[in-house]
């Protein structure tokens, strides 16, 4: 099937689908009116019931559906993350750069540059009317995590591939194929959701559901082909710009920023110490990408996510397979095995707190430090819960149980080369999250660093020892006495126990908040979202139904009665086998025969009399 053929059929399924959500309602509302003309009827005895619940419990799915329709057809193209438009005095090289490609693709129409914390880029054209027909803004959606973690050379790849897509006029099709998809998305989560919400109206939505289903297939097969190849087009059109393997690197790393994204937003401001964060969350996602730990999973992590299958929803892939497109921009030849991603953050524009309180939400009225500063702040947060784990662990070995741990104690431990067995009794008392599965030891020195530190004053600068100090200390026992004889002349008091809470006699597992951190406690009640579409769907089902009920019952208390007619009694007439016709009056009947004709028979009296029959008038105008 050609791409127009395609286009034209999904134009014709987004017309269809606004028919068929008219005609529902029209429906819906013609079987009201039908209720309550029956109820007002003069031969109705009882209330229609039945036909009342069925107009309360179908109210519901066919707002839905109707609801659907109106977002989609009144669509103002806007992203639905929380997005900051930027101008050029604060990232003039990002604009420079989007107005040089613009100009190479030839847009004459000014590109506007939003930032959002989503990773990823699209250029869309918003404000679009006439269900898109009509030229709108043209907007260029960047991911600020992309600015940060990708260098200048793969941010210009990335750029030229959207903007390649408004080159291509591919902003035209994605107008009206949004408001489908928008439409089906809309009304399939609102009837799945109102569903679960009230028995009744669970009742009806199994119509309405799979009409959406039946349109989703068909979207499917219709437009996201199309998709497909736009996104071809446009990695075609962007690597006569940039250079095909540089397009390859870009979108290849592009797939990697977003789980490293995810891991930096779980680690380090959603675990932030005392509500404290970094100032600049974005320069942090770029000093983290650049360090060598992280440039050390990169290569792994990237043949993951470029094997992994194309992400897609209930409407199926929108984009080719990542592999594919690789194989298309380098010719089917394998690609270099160490892909640069050295972010520079050269193209990442300089926010102002409140501006990034708009984006993140953990930023509002949230204290701030430098990079260097928080991230000495959350390494001994993150180290200080393991202070408790390896107190239960000496005590595991070198006891007594119940009693207070001194420093003294660990550092005979590990002079007397029992290091392993105090990595591991550590190990198997704190969460999966602290482990360092490559190197088991490093878990006990965080620990044993941690320690050290909550007997210090003070905390020490960052050009101090005792890093190192406790590291030696671990990997040899022959370094242990220089470790004492620093914190000796720190102050520090080996036999003073301390600061953590004996064990009760259970394992961490069992009770996780003794072991020196806290799990999750979900509750077995409904959440506040659902408690709210619960309450909306009996208040709207309940509306209603007393409505239509209260509204019926008035008609039907006054229509009008038929009136009473009391039965007549009617006198059955006995007909003659054949038609008689009426005496004529100049032709009398003739005399009948005298009785004594006839002989008298005694059984005659047990008989019936016979009825006597007129004869017809031609046996009285025969001559005998």
């Amino acid at each position: 099937m050609s791409h127009h053929i395609r286009l034209a059929l999904a134009a014709i399924l987004l017309v269809t689908f606004y028919a068929a959500v008219a005609l529902t309602i029209l429906i819906w509302v013609t079987l009201v009116i039908l209720m309550f003309d029956v109820a007002g009827s003069v031969w109705a005895t009882t209330l229609p019931v039945t036909g009342f619940l069925f107009c309360a419990g179908t109210a519901v799915p066919v707002y839905a559906l109707g609801d659907a329709a109106r977002r989609s057809l009144f669509l103002v193209d806007t992203p639905s993350t929380p997005s900051l438009e930027v101008g050029r005095g604060r990232a003039a090289a990002l604009h420079a750069l989007v107005d040089e490609l613009a100009e190479r693709l030839e847009i004459s129409e000014p590109v506007r540059i939003r930032l959002h914390t989503a990773v990823g880029a699209e250029a869309v054209d918003e404000d679009t009317r006439f269900l898109g027909l009509s030229a709108g803004n043209h907007v260029l959606s960047v991911g600020l995590p992309l600015l940060a973690a990708l260098p200048h050379r793969q941010v210009r790849a990335v750029m030229a591939h959207e903007l390649a897509h408004l080159s291509l006029r591919h902003h035209r099709v994605r107008a009206f194929t949004l408001r489908l998809e928008t439409s089906l998305t809309v009304a399939r989560e609102s009837l799945i959701s109102f569903g679960t919400a009230n028995g009744l109206v669970g009742m009806y939505v199994g119509l309405p559901q799979a009409m959406i289903g039946l349109y989703i297939r068909l979207f499917r097969r219709l437009v996201q082909p199309v998709r497909r190849r736009q996104e071809l087009e446009a990695d075609h059109t962007a690597a006569r710009l940039c250079g095909a393997p540089t397009l390859a690197e870009a979108l290849a790393n592009r797939a990697v920023v977003e789980p490293l994204w995810i891991e930096f937003h779980r680690t380090y401001l959603d675990a932030a110490p005392d509500g404290v964060l970094p100032v600049d969350p974005f320069r942090a996602f770029a000093r983290t990408m650049a360090d060598p730990g992280v440039q050390d999973r990169l290569p792994a992590l990237r043949a993951r996510m470029v094997e992994a299958p194309a992400a897609q929803n209930e409407f199926g892939p929108s984009h080719p397979h990542l592999a594919y497109r690789l194989r298309r921009l380098t010719k089917g030849q394998e690609p270099a095995a160490a892909i640069a991603c050295r972010p520079d953050a050269a193209l990442l524009p300089v926010l102002l707190p409140g501006q990034i309180a708009g984006l993140l939400a953990r930023y509002v009225g949230a204290s701030t430090l430098p990079w260097q500063d928080w991230i000495d702040r959350w390494v001994d947060a993150r180290n200080a819960v393991l202070v408790e784990p390896l107190c239960a662990a000496v005590r595991t070995l070198a006891g007594p149980e119940h009693q207070p741990v001194e420093l003294h104690q660990v550092l005979h431990l590990l002079e007397a080369g029992q290091r392993m067995p105090l990595a591991r009794a550590l190990a198997g008392r704190v969460p999966e999250a602290h482990r360092e599965p490559d190197d088991p030891l490093a878990l006990l020195s965080a620990a044993l660093l941690a320690l050290v530190k909550s007997r210090l004053t003070e905390r020490p600068g960052p050009g101090s020892p005792l890093p190192q100090l406790v590291r030696d200390a671990v990997l040899q026992p022959s370094h242990v006495s220089r470790l004492s004889l620093h914190l000796a002349g720190c102050g520090v008091d080996e036999t003073a126990p301390a600061q953590d809470t004996p064990e009760t006699g259970q394992h961490p597992s069992d009770e996780p908040e003794q072991a020196g951190y806290s799990t999750a406690k979900v509750s077995g009640g409904i959440p506040e979202a659902g408690r709210r579409v619960i309450s909306s769907v009996r208040a709207v089902t309940l509306t209603v139904l007393i409505v239509v009920v209260a509204v019926g019952g008035l008609r039907w208390t006054t229509r009008d009665k038929p009136a009473f007619v009391p039965p007549t009694r009617v006198t059955p007439t006995y007909s003659p086998v054949y038609p008689i016709s009426p005496p004529l009056s100049s032709q009398p009947y003739a005399p009948l025969p005298s009785a004594s004709a006839y002989p008298f028979n005694p059984e005659d009296r047990f008989r019936l009399p016979s009825p006597v029959l007129t004869p017809p008038d031609f046996y009285l105008s025969a001559t005998p």
